[in-house]
């Protein structure tokens, strides 16, 4: 029986299904009607980089899916040293499905990877379209550059003379209104890092789809939430959607997917939200989306749901190393992680060292860990256990456990793609970290050793931090014999340390100064004096630190001058002899309760500060963090640094916990000394 492929029928027939196939993909391509034509000459003479008559040019059309560029057109070198490009121009169209047609948007023109030039092609209806480009020292000429108000002119010289921005914005205000070059140009004008948000470029305009720039508008936009609650990002993204301008389903689609796309790859925690926000709200449900965007965020939204900040921990029962099956809620504390991790994952092989190494060190309060084989041998898991998590920590509460049966759902609950992964949950199994790492893990456990609800709850009934009446006056003597009433009831209790603790905590930071010298009498009298009842050294030396602290610049003593230096660089001193009364601010960059009081000290600044005078000084050490603080935060009154002599700043002020606000008379005598914004403002109304 004769070879069927080999006939020459059989060749005909696939002939003919080949031509169909090409007529139709024709017929889908150009479903369009052309507008006109397009002819993009290049004169590379003068080039060089070793292009010569022959090589192969490529005509790439830029897109937010592929800032690259998708390929529109190819052309060859000739002997005389030109490439021409031409075809047909159609009009504007957001649809990937002619992302290969010539419409409006940003072009390149490339060899291999390499970008030779870039320009733009603006009008919305289409129409004739033609260009030559020289590298010649004479630039090159605008064929049409009357009829389509010189755009590319323009856009050549932003591209090789950043400081004419502006100038070059009225140009194209003036020549090529509503053109990609006055989008691009408004874009490179305008400061991003403005608050006001009607602002902002517009977005909506179909073609910045086509365009790297416009995919930029949106990055830097919702960077600037990323830090920002859930509420304020989902805000955000609410204001680029509701945009009365945007319109056109496709471009909703794809500024919606750059939202998503934007959230659920930053690696700040607890954007994930904002993510599942966005795909529930604005992809999901929309026929506009392509499946293959749909299927993304509707994996991202079932992996990462479930276990968003503020959620309940799902609930898995595995077996733990003797073949018990353990349910995690049952065996978690008030402070519990749950690791996931891998034998054979490198990344898990720096991690779990570095996390093993702070749980050992821990000592604020117990901790219940939760440690999860993500693999399904037995034998690498016990050999892991015994080698990696050898802790002799009292305080601690290791579980091991597995599924190497795989008869859990944990990759979907707990969205494991990959290892390591740590979670942080609170007393109430409410995750308050996720997908963070130990550093991260750290910072968090640190905070929340200051933060026990339950037990400031009940503490603000004993200390209340404001008075309820001048009849209800407790007084600091009355406190003392409040601490002392709790010590008595706590003193033989195997909670004695962590009770002692938070109420120290509670009232240190509580910003009532009654209050606050309450804390420092607990802390001398059944802290420093009573070392034999307290194994958490780390907690002593704090209390130290802190009583040191307090005595020195206390009030009514005569503060000290130092030389520290600007934002310049240049020698300054702390003190400036000005006849003013004086405001200290002592903060760093990576405190949160810095982060809430700032603006308040900025607004007092703003209200006083011709009469009064403001000093920010930086008790970090990373100098870098600092510029960059003083900068984002926008802090225009008088800021200092140590610039290496954070020892000598101790050695006056001391500066164990930030905020700390000091107010300094005219005779340099301090009056104040605490974080309440409220109180300065108070000093400062009366002393103005």
């Amino acid at each position: 029986m004769p070879d069927k492929k080999n006939t020459s029928a059989y060749s005909l027939k696939g002939l003919a299904i080949a031509a169909l196939c090409l007529v139709l993909s024709c017929l889908t391509a150009f479903s369009q009607t052309p507008s006109g034509t397009y002819k993009v000459t290049v004169n590379l003479n003068g080039y060089g980089n070793g292009i010569v008559p022959g090589n192969r040019l490529y005509l790439k059309k830029a897109n937010w899916d592929n800032p690259g560029g998708t390929v529109i057109d190819s052309a060859t070198v000739s002997k005389k040293m030109k490439a021409v490009f031409a075809g047909l121009v159609f009009p504007s169209q957001i649809s990937v499905k002619h992302s290969s047609l010539f419409t409006a948007g940003q072009y390149y023109v490339t060899s291999n990877d390499e970008k030779l030039l870039g320009f733009l092609y603006s009008p919305m209806d289409g129409g004739d379209f033609k260009e030559t480009f020289s590298f010649r020292q004479d630039a090159w000429k605008n064929s049409s550059s009357r009829k389509r108000g010189r755009e590319n002119e323009i856009f050549l010289q932003a591209d090789n003379q950043p400081a004419t921005y502006n100038g070059l914005l009225l140009q194209a205000q003036k020549l090529a209104s509503g053109s990609l070059v006055e989008i691009y140009l408004k874009f490179l004008c305008k400061s991003l890092s403005s608050s006001d948000n009607s602002q902002l470029p517009d977005i909506a305009d179909e073609r910045l789809y086509y365009t790297e720039f416009g995919k930029k508008y949106i990055d830097i936009f919702l960077d600037k939430f990323k830090f920002s609650k859930e509420s304020i990002r989902n805000m955000a993204i609410d204001y680029l959607m509701e945009n009365r301008y945007l319109t056109d389903p496709e471009m909703r689609a794809a500024t919606a997917m750059e939202c998503f796309k934007r959230y659920s790859s930053s690696v700040v925690m607890g954007c994930e939200g904002s993510a599942v926000y966005a795909a529930e709200k604005y992809i999901l449900g929309n026929d506009a989306v392509s499946v293959k965007d749909k299927a993304e965020a509707a994996w991202f939204v079932t992996v990462n749901k479930g276990t968003l900040v503020g959620a309940k921990a799902p609930d898995l029962r595995l077996k733990d190393s003797s073949g018990v099956e353990r349910s995690i809620r049952e065996l978690m504390g008030d402070h519990s992680i749950i690791y996931f991790y891998s034998d054979d994952c490198s990344h898990c092989k720096v991690e779990t060292p570095r996390l093993v190494s702070l749980i050992d060190s821990w000592h604020e309060f117990p901790l219940s860990i939760a440690a999860i084989y993500t693999g399904t041998d037995a034998s690498a898991w016990k050999d892991y256990i015994r080698k990696n998590f050898q802790t002799d920590n009292p305080y601690i509460n290791w579980i091991h456990l597995a599924d190497l049966d795989r008869q859990s759902n944990f990759p979907v609950d707990y969205g494991i793609v990959s290892t390591p992964k740590i979670f942080l949950l609170d007393e109430s199994l409410r995750i308050k970290g996720r997908g963070i790492l130990t550093p991260t893990l750290k910072e968090m456990l640190t905070e929340q050793a200051a933060e026990d609800n339950k037990a400031y709850d009940y503490l603000s009934q004993i200390f209340p931090s404001e008075e309820l009446s001048p009849d209800a006056v407790l007084d600091l003597e009355a406190r003392k014999d409040a601490v002392d009433k709790i010590y008595e009831g706590v003193k033989t209790s195997k909670s004695f340390s962590r009770l002692m603790r938070q109420a120290f905590t509670y009232l240190f930071f509580s910003n009532y100064l009654p209050n606050t010298r309450t804390a420092l009498y607990l802390g001398k009298e059944y802290v420093m004096n009573k070392p034999d009842q307290w194994e958490d050294t780390v907690f002593t030396s704090s209390v130290a630190s802190i009583l040191k602290a307090d005595s020195m610049n206390a009030p009514g003593s005569i503060a000290e001058n130092i030389t520290l230096y600007d934002i310049a660089d240049n020698p300054a001193d702390l003190l400036v002899d000005d006849g003013k009364i004086k405001v200290l601010y002592f903060y760093r960059t990576g405190c949160e309760v810095c982060k809430e009081s700032l603006p308040q000290i900025i607004s007092l600044w703003k209200k006083y500060g011709k009469r009064i005078s403001f000093t920010g000084v930086f008790a970090g050490e990373n100098t870098t963090e600092f510029r960059k603080f003083v900068s984002s935060n926008n802090l225009e009154f008088r800021q200092l640094y140590t610039r290496g002599k954070q020892s000598e700043l101790g050695k006056i002020y001391y500066i164990e916990a930030v905020p700390l606000i000091l107010v300094i008379d005219r005779d340099g005598t301090v009056i104040f000394k605490g974080t309440s914004t409220e109180k300065l403002n108070d000093i400062l109304k009366q002393k103005q």
